[in-house]
């Protein structure tokens, strides 16, 4: 039987090595369960939503952006940070608004996870929206450029099925609406 007790590691020390608008860099000093010592290299971010607007026609509504981490641009489901003390719920809604122009009536939460559990502490958590109105308030930050992108839910799942959509978040929140919607 797994005993996560027999896995934990303690902090020993925290050492900061870069604070950023966006995420907070430090090295910990552990000690390993078997009493070894131990580093580990940890990005500090807020936790993030993440939305598939999905209209009463069975459109979806994406954005496309470039990421340079991982210079590409990418077909991406409306996403962002939490702002403080928002709730999730508050956080998609105001994100979908902000990056397609479309508030959704109704949300559905279909997944909680860790998106770089290996490095990060962000968690991001996924929704189906739907009752979509049609605002046209789209507000982007200054250095936030996105292509604002409609195309049926099946076209989705087949570029996710085809490996042509690589954004986890976006793949996640696909296949976790798939039988929502198709039922």
């Amino acid at each position: 039987m797994f005993q996560e007790n027999n896995l934990l590691e303690s902090i020993v020390n925290r050492k900061p090595l870069f604070a950023g608008k966006y995420l907070f860099l430090e090295r910990l000093e552990v000690k390993l369960p078997d009493g070894r010592g131990g580093e580990r290299e940890v990005v500090r971010v807020k936790d993030a939503v993440a939305v598939l607007p999905l209209d009463v026609e069975g459109n979806v509504h994406l954005v496309r952006q470039y990421r340079a981490a991982i210079d590409r641009t990418l077909l991406e489901v409306p996403a962002g940070l939490l702002d403080g003390g928002e709730s999730c719920q508050t956080a998609a809604v105001r994100e979908c608004e902000e990056e397609t122009g479309y508030r959704c009536g109704k949300l559905k939460q279909l997944l909680t996870y860790a998106h770089a559990e290996g490095y990060s502490t962000g968690f991001i958590t996924l929704f189906l929206g739907t009752q979509l109105e049609y605002t046209g308030k789209m507000h982007l930050d200054a250095t936030e450029f996105v292509e604002p992108v409609c195309m049926s839910f099946h076209e989705l799942l087949r570029l996710v099925r085809e490996n042509q959509i690589v954004d986890s978040k976006t793949i996640l929140c696909t296949l976790l609406s798939e039988s929502l919607i198709t039922d």
